[in-house]
């Protein structure tokens, strides 16, 4: 038994020789507490620092210096040393107790100097270097009171949980040193006395001197970070993990409990499936090896992944040490990858009484070998339909590699346009049941159909936007509405013999054009309209036809029509209106009763320019029959949407019906189209009464129309209709 009981709790718990790797993290008891027995045994003056208890009951000694002068002098006694192996990480504190049996004592005082001895390989050439890590005095005195009595008998000093500097091990102590103790003596004797002595007593049953450090003297896995070997089999549930790590002890390896050592998976249920395959192996002196296989396979839902697993080992003193390693684990994993090649879809389409053929392949697409099955279930299928499996029940698979799947559907004749079947495809893995993928193959009869988008009701083409050659081109969309695709046949015509018209895609003529299931083609129309001159403004018939090729039976016609037609703002357009003319100041509709035979009537009429083009200089002629009885010249023409008042005169109408007619540009000056010559002249009817005696009363009545006065009067309306005509 340790005899702890002399000690005081030590200060603080120690840091590690070295901070664990990544890959691995410490666990279990990061220090404990080691009792060395001071040793008779050793070479010199220097002795060993042993770990064995005791086993003789008779202790040995060390005589110090019976030197009268020994007071307030310290002298060496003895040195203990021990060479460890190994990482080594100290402590914050140690202590010791030393038995001493001693006669005619006074005073005894103990220097102890803690060190290590290492190799530093810092410099260019490797040196031993010793390094003090802690220096310490305790003494005891003889009671005094009432007199001074004398040390003579057996009694122990003791050191209470001394600090050590560290300094110079930021990072630990180096493997293979050495640690050792200096005890030093000073004594003061007691005055006039021949028996003088000091006994420093060795480790034995009755005298347990000892010198008690905790530190981490064991670490589990800093060799290479473990050894692993993923041994992954055809076998079924053969898979494992060989694990093998290093574990040092600074003390010897002899000096591990080899019965106590484990391995465990974490997050796994038990620990993980070893099968008593944990061992422990020598390495050296220091070392030994814990290895044990890990039957992965065995144990539920182990997936690939990160694991930690933590190793652990007891020493003889029952303390346990232990640290946990990460590995990345890969497991046999099933899967599998359904893809269509180019040319294929799970979608097909099929004749009345034809057939279609699938093709799809299956992918290995997990991290080991595999076999999939192929299960076709046609039990959905209407009677008179088939469908058979042309390619292998089976696929035997390496990793990442892939095979293909053939079907094949028929369809009777009796089948309906439009109707759909489905087969169903089942890809199981056999390594893994669960792994499966079901393919649906749907087949459908076809089903023909073709239809004009959004066709325009109408083309209006403007001659400047004829191309350098003549041709107008506009587009339209055609539109396959069937189930599947489809070529048809492509006729154009126009009301027009002498226009020419054809269909292109892509600058190039064709005849047919080929669209897919929905899709839609966008197909220009290049017209090239010839001696339009005389049919601008006419309306002509255009016809487009797209038909289905056989087996096809889709069709549609497009038909609208076709003009010449140019902006307003670009052309001259004259018109005229009953309801703008005035005869003698009234409407025309107005002024009938007012014409009298023999009596000269005026006719105003506004000539408008209904387009944005200026006119130039044109005539107005008013006839009666093929007579013309005035005429009137617009000399300046007629700006663009403007208007021009005329007066025209009849001088001597005769009583009766009349239809006058009023003729603008009958001598075509104007540059206007023929569709636009239509509202040119103007019809225009007059009814002329006979002239009565009431009437030559009443005119006889007006000096402004009977005698010279009315001679007058109609001189200066002549005379300023004159200077009318003239200005304009």
């Amino acid at each position: 038994m340790l005899r702890l009981c002399h000690i005081l709790a030590l200060a603080a718990f120690f840091s590690f020789l070295a901070a664990p790797s990544s890959e691995a993290e410490a666990r279990g008891s990061d220090f404990a507490d080691v009792e060395f027995y001071f040793s008779k045994t050793g070479i010199g003056d220097t002795y060993d620092l042993e770990i064995e208890e005791p086993t003789s009951d008779r202790p040995k000694y060390w005589k110090a210096r019976d030197d009268p002068n020994q007071a307030e002098q310290y002298f060496p006694l003895v040195n203990f040393e021990r060479n460890m192996g190994g990482s080594l990480a100290l402590g914050d504190s140690y202590s010791y107790v030393i038995w001493v049996e001693s006669t005619n004592v006074q005073e005894i005082r103990f220097k102890t100097t803690l060190f290590i001895t290492w190799i530093d390989y810092s410099g260019d050439e490797p040196k031993t270097t010793m390094t003090n890590i802690s220096v310490d005095e305790v003494g005891k005195s003889a009671p005094c009171d009432p007199v001074c009595n004398f040390l003579s008998e057996n009694y122990t000093l003791e050191l209470e949980s001394s600090s050590i500097d560290k300094s110079e091990f930021p990072n630990g102590v180096p493997p293979y040193t050495t640690f050792g103790l200096i005890l030093e003596t000073s004594v003061t004797w007691a005055p006039d006395t021949q028996n003088r002595t000091v006994w420093v007593k060795a480790g034995s049953t009755d005298f347990e001197s000892s010198f008690i450090m905790n530190f981490r003297h064991v670490n589990i896995v800093n060799d290479y970070t473990g050894y692993f070997s993923n041994d992954r089999v055809d076998e079924s549930g053969e898979d494992s993990l060989f694990i093998k790590v290093n574990v040092t002890n600074a003390l010897g390896a002899d000096n591990l409990d080899i019965s106590s050592a484990s391995i465990e998976v974490q997050s796994v249920a038990g620990g993980g499936s070893f099968k008593d395959s944990i061992i422990v192996k020598d390495k050296h002196t220091y070392a030994k090896y814990i290895q044990g296989t890990w039957w992965y396979q065995e144990d539920q839902g182990v997936t690939s992944g990160s694991y930690s697993i933590e190793l652990s080992i007891k020493d003889i003193w029952g303390n346990e040490w232990s640290s946990q390693i990460s590995y990345d684990l890969v497991v046999d994993e099933y899967d599998l990858g359904i893809e269509f090649g180019e040319g294929y879809s799970a979608d097909g389409q099929l004749p009345r009484g034809g057939k279609v053929d699938y093709e799809f392949m299956v992918q290995n697409i997990g991290n080991t070998r595999d076999i999939f099955e192929i299960e076709l279930d046609d039990s959905d299928l209407p009677s008179g339909w088939e469908a058979t499996l042309q390619s292998q029940e089976t696929l035997d698979l390496p990793e990442g590699q892939y095979g293909y799947v053939q079907v094949r559907v028929e369809a009777p004749v009796s089948a309906p346009g439009g109707s759909d079947e489905v087969v169903k495809v089942t890809v199981t893995s056999v390594g893994n049941s669960q792994v499966n993928e079901i393919v649906r193959l749907e087949t459908t009869v076809r089903t023909y159909g073709v239809a004009f988008v959004s066709p325009p009701d109408e083309i209006s083409i403007d001659p400047e936007n004829l191309d350098i050659d003549g041709y107008y081109t506009f587009s339209v969309k055609l539109r396959n509405t069937g189930s599947d695709k489809d070529t048809y046949k492509l006729d154009v015509t126009t009301a027009r013999s002498d226009w020419t018209v054809r269909v292109e895609i892509g600058g190039n003529e064709i005849q047919s054009v080929t669209i897919g299931k929905s899709q839609t083609e966008t197909i220009d129309i290049v017209l090239k309209p010839i001696n339009y001159d005389d049919s601008l403004g006419d309306i002509v018939g255009f016809l487009l036809t797209a038909d289905s090729i056989s087996p096809g039976d889709g069709s549609a016609t497009l038909s609208m029509d076709l003009t010449i037609d140019i902006p307003l703002d670009r052309v001259t357009d004259l018109s005229v209106s009953m309801d703008e003319v005035l005869i003698n100041g009234k409407l025309a509709a107005l002024a009938q009763d007012d014409i009298t035979a023999g009596e000269p009537i005026q006719i105003q009429v506004t000539v408008n320019n209904n387009g944005g083009k200026s006119t130039g200089s044109f005539g107005v002629k008013l006839y009666l029959g093929q007579l013309v009885i005035d005429e009137y010249t617009v000399s300046q023409g007629i700006s663009g949407f403007g208007s021009e008042p005329v007066v025209l005169n009849w001088e001597s109408p005769s009583p009766g019906s009349h239809t006058l007619k009023i003729f603008v540009d009958f001598e075509q000056q104007v540059d206007e189209s023929n569709s636009n010559r239509i509202n040119n002249n103007l019809g225009l009817p007059v009814f002329v009464s006979e002239k009565t005696e009431l009437s030559e009363e009443n005119s006889g009545a007006d000096p402004l129309l009977i005698g010279p006065g009315s001679i007058a009067t109609f001189s200066v309306l002549t005379f300023l209709s004159f200077i009318y005509r003239r200005n304009h």
